[in-house]
């Protein structure tokens, strides 16, 4: 006795559904590329020591807001 050959239908929905995987996994990589090329042409600007040198800049200005509030507080007394 031969038998039929029957469509395995469980079988089509796994292949099917791993070809949808794979596509929505190559749609959210080509996202993601975008968005780290955009934030690299946003952030290009700080590489060159930008943000060490603001940052130098607030701690200067908060010793000197502190001795400033130093000298209000000796004054006030």
């Amino acid at each position: 006795m031969t038998e039929s050959k029957k469509f395995n239908w469980s079988m089509a929905a796994v292949v099917l559904s791993l070809i949808v995987q794979a596509a929505a996994l190559v749609f959210w990589g080509g996202g993601l590329s975008s968005r780290v090329a955009a934030l690299e042409a946003r952030t290009a600007p700080l590489a060159d020591g930008t943000l060490a040198r603001l940052d130098e800049r607030t701690v200067a200005i908060r010793q000197s807001l502190e001795r400033i509030e130093r000298r209000e507080e000796v004054v006030a007394r």
